[in-house]
């Protein structure tokens, strides 16, 4: 045997290698993914929702949560707040790790849990007072009853 074919082989054979590696890293990840407990969300978001505790968050129905909630005066927020005091992008409400988790989004006016300011990623329960700008809302436990379907992918406050 030649040195050339020698050199082919061992090519060959270094090449069937790394394509077994990456199959092998490829399954392993893929399995990981489906596991639950892992990377993706598995767990059930309960039913939770938002009541308005003053006249600025009006008297609407109740607002459902689902598993990540924008909150803030642009039309592109899960939940809008129709009030001055509420920046564009305000909060993030997120159900995360079995836990609601409050964030507020560089707001002007600030984001308080029972009175205390948000300076990062709060975890809040249910009973909890949110104050985005100076709107009063109410995390409370418990799913909202449907209506019938809107228009609108938001909900207005």
């Amino acid at each position: 045997m030649t040195p050339a074919v020698v050199l082919l082989i061992v090519r060959i054979a270094l090449a069937i290698c790394l394509y077994v590696f990456l199959a092998a890293a490829l399954i392993i990840l893929w399995r990981d993914l489906r596991t639950p407990g892992s990377g993706g969300s598995t767990t059930p978001v309960p039913g939770a929702h938002l009541t308005g505790l003053d006249e600025r968050a009006g008297a609407q129905a109740p607002i459902p949560l689902v598993e990540i909630n924008l909150l803030g005066r642009a039309a592109d927020n899960t939940i809008r707040v129709d009030d001055v005091t509420v920046s564009f992008h305000h909060a993030r409400i997120a159900f995360r790790s079995v836990q609601w988790i409050l964030e507020d989004l560089g707001s002007r006016n600030g984001t308080r849990v029972n009175g205390i300011a948000v300076e990062g990623p709060m975890v809040i329960t249910y009973g909890d007072d949110l104050q985005v700008g100076e709107v009063m809302f109410g995390l409370r436990a418990g799913g909202v009853p449907e209506g019938p379907p809107s228009a609108e992918s938001s909900t207005a406050v």
